[in-house]
């Protein structure tokens, strides 16, 4: 019963934190890893991929544009996409140091009533951390990332490839 009352309010049993959407049925992903570098780097990297729209970098699935946002957690940010009042995404992100790497657990929730995201919200989380060993351009740090485990909400999917297209 517990369970059943985190996941209807937006947590799990290991504490990710989901950001609110107003309809009832919306795509959203969970993501844990462990990344090889402090948490401190890692924030720091996500910040400059976000600060760094259109100059040192871009994000591949979609071209869509991150904003950094208060929605709480350690790190949190909205996406647009589509002609960049279409679609929005909102995510959150915890960062917790274990020795000298950090635990990553990250949400991100539809805005929009929605089915089959076409891997989106992963692809959200995903992009403000993975490193060059996935395919990806770090901006300050590239870390590797370590122990994915992946909950997806409304037929949600996770493709790391499907993220890396432009």
């Amino acid at each position: 019963m517990l369970a059943l009352l985190a996941i209807l309010a937006g947590t799990n049993a290991t504490g990710v934190v989901c950001p609110s959407t107003p309809v009832a049925v919306a795509c959203g992903m969970k993501v844990t890893a462990t990344a090889s570098a402090s948490c401190d780097e890692v924030k720091e990297e996500m910040k400059a991929r976000v600060s760094g729209q259109g100059s040192v970098w871009h994000d591949p699935h979609n071209r869509g544009t991150y904003t950094e946002q208060s929605y709480g957690g350690s790190f949190s940010a909205s996406r647009l996409t589509g002609d960049g009042t279409n679609y929005t995404d909102k995510m959150i992100f915890s960062l917790t140091s274990e020795g000298d790497s950090c635990k990553l657990e990250g949400c991100s929730r539809s805005q929009v009533f929605s089915i089959k995201d076409m891997g989106t919200n992963y692809c959200n989380l995903k992009m403000l951390f993975c490193g060059s060993e996935d395919g990806c351009k770090p901006v300050l740090h590239d870390f590797t990332v370590s122990g994915e485990v992946k909950q997806k909400f409304s037929q949600s999917s996770a493709d790391l490839s499907a993220c890396l297209t432009a």
